[in-house]
C-alpha cells in the first residue's frame, strides 16, 4: 500500500509538469470566451504521457513490490497472510501497469469513493 502511495504522489506531482504550461496565457487577452475545461485531456496527451512516464515508474513498483514481498515472505508467512501480501504489494501495482489500458490516467470512480 505504501508503494502505491508513493507512485500515486510521484504521478500526481508529475502531472504538474504538464498541466502548468496550460495555465500559462495573456492575462489581458481574451481569448476564451467561456472558461475553460481543465479536466479534460487530449487523449494523444493522455496516451504519451502514460507511455513515457506512469508505465516505466509502474514497472520500477512492480519490481520494488517485488522485492518488498521476497523481504517480507518470512514475516508474511508466520502471519499466514502471503496472499494479501503479494496483492498488495504485487499485484495492484502490477495491473496498474500491465492491465490498465494506455492512455486511461485518471484513476477510475471506485478508487476516488475509499
Amino acid at each position: 500500500m505504501k508503494t502505491t502511495a508513493i507512485f500515486i504522489m510521484i504521478a500526481a506531482f508529475s502531472l504538474g509538469f504538464f498541466v502548468v504550461p496550460s495555465f500559462a496565457m495573456d492575462e489581458y487577452a481574451d481569448v476564451y470566451a467561456e472558461k475553460p475545461d481543465y479536466w479534460s485531456t487530449n487523449k494523444a496527451d493522455a496516451i504519451l504521457y502514460d507511455l513515457v512516464l506512469l508505465r516505466p515508474v509502474g514497472l520500477a513498483s512492480v519490481i520494488v513490490g517485488f522485492a518488498g514481498t521476497i523481504v517480507g515472505l518470512p514475516f508474511s508467512l508466520i502471519g499466514n497472510n502471503t496472499r494479501e501480501v503479494g496483492d498488495a504489494l504485487i499485484g495492484e501495482t502490477g495491473k496498474f501497469t500491465f492491465v490498465r489500458p494506455l492512455g486511461d490516467v485518471f484513476p477510475p470512480q471506485e478508487y476516488l469513493d475509499r
